[in-house]
């Protein structure tokens, strides 16, 4: 099937957004022994979801502004490259602080003219039979394919691709 787009996740794929918010938290320790499959980052800390996402906030716009692409950034982009034109599908908080903060962010990383971005939560509306979604939620991924797109759940601990974080890439790379 030919693919005319590929839409990849910023957080969770591109950029370390549990790092951040653990280490936010006082809880670098968490991930290691991140329970497999599980989601809910206010489960895996103990914490209340208004607890969680009010540290966040308080950090603002720098939180999502600062946080570090992951080591496979680059690769899993020249990857995508290779077979379509890529656009970042990312979705906010609910704090304004969050988009300007991923404006920096996607700035930051691919420079300042970049503008192949997209910011809203109902990443669905992008699925369309030559559209490919990569994304780390398993949500995201069901609702993508429901709506005539095709998707790459991207390995993480957290989602229902857990064992095959061993080579991430490679399992992209058989997925497209």
């Amino acid at each position: 099937m030919t693919i005319d787009r590929i839409f990849v996740d910023m957080d969770g794929v591109l950029s370390d957004f549990v790092s951040a918010a653990l280490a936010l938290h006082g809880r670098l320790d968490a991930l290691p022994t991140w329970p497999p499959g599980v989601w809910d980052l206010s489960r895996v800390l103990g914490r209340s979801s208004a607890e969680v996402w009010g540290g966040i906030a308080r950090r603002g716009e720098d939180f999502w502004a600062t946080l570090p692409p992951y080591p496979w950034a680059d690769e899993l982009i020249r990857l995508v490259r290779q077979f379509a034109p890529f656009t970042i599908l990312s979705s906010p908080s609910n704090q304004p602080s969050c988009l300007s903060g991923k404006m920096i962010w996607l700035q930051k990383h691919f420079g300042p003219g970049f503008r192949d971005f997209l910011i809203g939560p109902p990443k669905h509306l992008c699925a369309s039979p030559g559209a490919v979604l990569i994304d780390d939620s398993d949500e995201n991924i069901a609702r993508f394919r429901q709506h005539g797109g095709r998707a790459v759940l991207y390995p993480q601990p957290w989602d229902a691709n857990h064992a095959l974080t061993n080579d991430r890439l490679a399992y992209v790379r058989e997925q497209l």
